[in-house]
Parts: C-alpha cells; sequence; structure tokens
C-alpha cells in the first residue's frame, strides 16, 4: 500500500490550527501573575563622590589693612573671651614700640644705677630667669637644642614683663626716674589708640587660613546651596561679596568641634541616599582618617545627585580643606523585593501587593539595586513587611 506524500499545505494547516488554539486558551484561561515574598536583607554601598565642607565656624573681620600681631597659634584650642591677635589700626608704625622699648631699657639701666650699692634678691631673681630663657632661646636658634621657638618666646615676654612690673612696683622716689614712667605711660597710651585686641567669639579651633567661602558655606546657608552652586565651588569659583564686606579685612576664623558638613554629589543617578541614613567616608589624601556622620538632606535633579551629612565632632586635619573626593561606605538593612516587582505609579516609585483587594500600591524609597534584587524601605513604616507578597512584572 503506498504512503501518501506530506505536502506543504499539510504544515501551513498544522501551524494555523495551533495559532488558533493559543488565541482561544488565552482568552479561556486567566493570566496569572508572578509573585515574590518580602524578605530582609543587608547591602554595603561604596563609591567615590566630589566632595565640599562647610564648616561651622565664626569669622573676625576688621575694616581697613592694619598691622596684625598674632597671639594664638594655628590649630590651637581656644575658649570664648581668649586673645588671638592684636590689630593695630593704619596710623600705627613699628616705630611707636621701637620708642617704648627704648624708654624701658633706659628705665631698667637707671634702676640697676641707683640700686647698685643694694642687694635686692626679688630683682636679682628675675633677672636670672630672664637671662636664662634668653639662653635656652638662643640655643633653640643655634640649633644647639630641642623645644618649641613659640612657647620660649612666650615664656621670655612673660618674665621681661614680670621684671618690669616689679621695677613699677618698687621704684624709688628720683625725679629722673619718675620722668622715665611718665615717658613711659605717655608711649603706652600712644599705642594703646592705635591697638585692639580681638578675641575668640566661640570655643573651637583658630585658624588665619581664609578661603573666602567662608560666609557662603555657613550652616545658615544650609537649606539654600544647590548642586550647581557646589560644582561652582568645586571649579573654584568664587561668590559674589556685597560693598560691607569688600570695606573689611577677615584676620581669623575659630571653628566649632561641635560638629560640621560635607556635601558628597555624584553624577551616578541610582545612587539614592534617604534622610537620617549613616555613612562613613574617607577624603582623599587623609586615607588614614575616617569620619562617620547621618544625612540631614538631599537634593536630586536628572543628572546629579547631592546630600548633606552631618558629623559630630572635631574636623581635625580637615580644618584647612574645602573640597576634594570622598570614598564613602554605607550599611544597609531593608526589605528586599525581586528588581522587576519595583513599579512606578505617577511620580512615585513603589511595589504593588497581592492581596485581597486586588493589589494595593506601597510606595517606597530604594535604598539599593543589583542585577535581580532591590533593597527598600518602605515612605509609611508598617505598610510593607517580610512575608507580604508583591508582583513581578
Amino acid at each position: 500500500m503506498r504512503r501518501k506524500r506530506v505536502t506543504g499545505r499539510f504544515y501551513v494547516f498544522v501551524v494555523l490550527l495551533l495559532t488558533g488554539a493559543y488565541f482561544i486558551l488565552r482568552e479561556l484561561i486567566p493570566e496569572v501573575s508572578q509573585e515574590a515574598i518580602v524578605t530582609m536583607a543587608n547591602a554595603t554601598l561604596t563609591q567615590t563622590v566630589d566632595a565640599v565642607i562647610m564648616r561651622n565656624e565664626v569669622v573676625t573681620s576688621y575694616e581697613g589693612n592694619g598691622q596684625i600681631v598674632f597671639i594664638a597659634s594655628e590649630g590651637q584650642q581656644v575658649v570664648a573671651g581668649d586673645e588671638i591677635c592684636e590689630v593695630y589700626s593704619a596710623g600705627y608704625a613699628e616705630r611707636e614700640m621701637e620708642r617704648l622699648e627704648t624708654v624701658r631699657q633706659s628705665i631698667r639701666t637707671y634702676h640697676e644705677s641707683i640700686l647698685d650699692n643694694i642687694v635686692d634678691q626679688q630683682l636679682d631673681l628675675r633677672e636670672r630667669q630672664v637671662e636664662d630663657i634668653a639662653l635656652q632661646l638662643k640655643a633653640l636658634i643655634n640649633n644647639k637644642s630641642g623645644g618649641s621657638l613659640a612657647n620660649l618666646e612666650k615664656q621670655l615676654e612673660s618674665a621681661m614683663s614680670l621684671r618690669h612690673e616689679y621695677l613699677r612696683q618698687n621704684r624709688r622716689d628720683d625725679l629722673r626716674l619718675n620722668q622715665l614712667y611718665e615717658e613711659e605711660e605717655k608711649r603706652l597710651n600712644a599705642i594703646s589708640t592705635w591697638k585692639t585686641v580681638a578675641t575668640a567669639p566661640i570655643n573651637g579651633q583658630v585658624s588665619f587660613y581664609l578661603d573666602g567661602y567662608e560666609d557662603y558655606l555657613s550652616p545658615a546657608n544650609l537649606s539654600s546651596v544647590t548642586i550647581d552652586d557646589l560644582r561652582a565651588v568645586l571649579a573654584g569659583r568664587k561668590p559674589e561679596t556685597n560693598t560691607t564686606s569688600r570695606l573689611q579685612t577677615s584676620i581669623f576664623r575659630v571653628v566649632s568641634t561641635d560638629s560640621w558638613y560635607i556635601y558628597l554629589l555624584s553624577r551616578d543617578t541610582t545612587w539614592n541616599p534617604v534622610n537620617d541614613q549613616e555613612y562613613s567616608f574617607q577624603m582623599a589624601g587623609f586615607s588614614d582618617l575616617a569620619f562617620a556622620g547621618t544625612v540631614v538632606q538631599i537634593q536630586k535633579t536628572d543628572s546629579e545627585v547631592m546630600c548633606v551629612i552631618q558629623v559630630q565632632g572635631s574636623m581635625g586635619p580637615l580644618i584647612n580643606r574645602r573640597s576634594g573626593t570622598a570614598a564613602i561606605g554605607a550599611y544597609m538593612s531593608g526589605l528586599s523585593v525581586p528588581r522587576r516587582a519595583v513599579a512606578t505609579q505617577g511620580n512615585q516609585t513603589g511595589v504593588w501587593l497581592t492581596d485581597d483587594a486586588g493589589g494595593t500600591f506601597i510606595p517606597v524609597e530604594v535604598l539599593s539595586t543589583d542585577d535581580y534584587n532591590a533593597l527598600v524601605e518602605p515612605i509609611t513604616q508598617g505598610t510593607l513587611y517580610v512575608g507580604q507578597r508583591v508582583k513581578v512584572q
């Protein structure tokens, strides 16, 4: 018996038959949505971002460009009221101080001449103190001993002041000596009209290095600084100053050791910091120094993400650093769902629950993502929890 040969028409018929069956079954059998169970998960985020530092500081300024004599040293810890420097107005000249020292030398010489035959153990003690410190200072300058030049200078100045005050308090009734003291008083009064003593306005760390951003990048402007403003700072562009500030010269600042801020900027728009999240970071160039802080503010554009972190405690060696790059890290804990479970309704990101109501949309913040899963946190606490089922697209 001869078998019939299968023709091309038969194959076309089979394809049409299967296609029709598919469409009929699709209408009769409802589509089953994929689901996933919400679980707990942790994630560690590390990345490198641009950084701009905002210090919590008070700047002291004076009008004019007079001479400044520094009393405190760079980086010194001070309390409110401590003397930082002496500011002399433009009319002051160093020769006034030289004249005062000449008069004081004359007082000392004359005092010694009228006391030549009188033993004064207290005066001898003060003389030896001045001489001893002067010898130490000389040895340090000639590299024959070690120590702090600034400390020895302060000690010598203090010893000389004590000696001079002793001579004043024990002056003899002598016409020439009284004339010399009157001359000293006149020189002191003349100098005092030019001198202003600047003191620390707050407790903190003093610095004489200023970069021109102090008024602009201050906590008072925390909420008004934008991503564009920070990009301008990173590019080295200075903010415009008003007329009043141009008439004044900033001479020092005292930086609070209680807290400070750092702006972090990234062009990776998948980075999603959230308020109250904790980050650790290290500034480039300070690899042995780590800080930690809390997110207090966030800004986002289509191309960039920025967050502000508040750091408690001292800035340490970052006191004179304004910007750079930072390596940041965050340990995050949240709810894990498949990445394809994250949906958008309007402008809000969230997930769809497969509940009795036929599907409830739960708004969430996406903390981090990988190729398969997303770490999320519900906008309203308690609306999403472990064990619930969510739709997967």
